[in-house]
């Protein structure tokens, strides 16, 4: 996951870049037209004089002699602008009429850079993660069976509820107040896509979010602990607006990312700032596995649900045969 300062800078050089191929292709047009028509130059030789002229003009007083040269101007310009017509040059249509896509309103980051991010946040995640398939209008709930499991919960129900609280989760998202939720079940039941909705509609309001597998986060960690070439992806999982830590129990258990997925998830909790887990564990096997006081703090500071049903894949799979 790219970090905040290079989302900004990507997306700055992805609106100048298209700025300078509209740009270059404006200009190659004029080119031509003032290639066929060598008084377009004259007229502007012409333009530059005056404009040197009314500025010592107006400095003298003389205010005839200034409307005059105003007025050549002006019509200076307007032929100019017939001769060009001539050779139907289109305008540059900016994206963004606001800042005409330069990405700056006096000296200040427009609005439109703040939607190229949430556009290339969600694009990285794409490259990766089903996240533009992940949507909560097509998490299909006939998947799981409305009649009571054998220990009497009915899949249907329970999904249709975790649905709800997954919605109204993003829609309120709050990185100081949302709370930090734990999503427990089999695989095949939904986590993945449930959280993928959730991170998509977050990022869609211009939060920051990091989003990966507990095997490919805890190794970038690793990998820049141990490496001469230091990097801030811990930090930048402490600070973001909301962590997303997927398929927890599947990495490599070591001492090392025990402390780090502690360090995580106690940090986070002290510092108010929401995380998201997804695991096929029980809370039984992440306190053998972890330890008593990380399962601890799922339960004393998690929102836990657990998934239930049958696995969805294999249905899909079965269906295509």
């Amino acid at each position: 996951m790219l970090k905040t300062e290079e989302l900004y800078k990507t997306a700055l050089e992805e609106k100048k870049s298209i700025l300078a191929k509209k740009t270059a292709l404006y200009e190659r047009s004029l080119a031509a037209a003032y290639d066929a028509e060598p008084q377009l130059r004259d007229i502007d030789f012409r333009l530059s004089a005056l404009g040197a002229k009314i500025a010592i003009t107006a400095l003298s007083g003389n205010k005839a002699e200034f409307e005059k040269i105003q007025n050549e101007m002006t019509c200076l310009t307007e032929k100019k602008r017939s001769i060009i017509s001539k050779f139907k040059i289109p305008e540059i249509v900016y994206d963004c009429e606001k800042c005409k896509d330069t990405g700056y309103i006096d000296g200040r980051l427009c609005s439109c850079i703040k939607e190229k991010i949430k556009e290339i946040a969600i694009n990285e995640l794409s490259a990766d993660m089903p996240i533009k398939e992940s949507r909560f209008d097509n998490f299909n709930l006939n998947y799981y069976q409305n009649i009571d499991n054998t220990e009497g919960a009915n899949p249907q129900k329970r999904m249709t509820a975790i649905l709800k609280l997954c919605r109204e989760y993003a829609d309120n998202f709050n990185p100081k107040s949302s709370k930090n939720l734990l999503f427990m079940g089999d695989s095949g039941l939904g986590k993945t896509h449930l959280t993928l909705a959730v991170v998509s509609e977050i990022i869609k309001k211009g939060y920051n979010v990091i989003y990966g597998s507990a095997y490919n986060l805890f190794s970038m960690i690793e990998n820049e602990h141990f490496s001469s070439i230091k990097g801030d992806s811990y930090e930048n999982m402490l600070e973001c607006d909301l962590l997303v830590i997927d398929d927890l129990g599947t990495e490599f258990v070591t001492a090392f990312t025990q402390s780090v997925l502690y360090g995580l998830v106690n940090s986070r909790i002290l510092s108010g700032r929401p995380t998201i887990i997804n695991t096929n564990l029980t809370m039984a096997d992440i306190e053998k596995r972890y330890s008593p006081r990380i399962s601890s703090r799922f339960i004393g500071n998690y929102t836990a649900k657990k998934f239930i049903g049958a696995d969805i894949r294999q249905i899909k799979a079965l269906e295509k045969q």
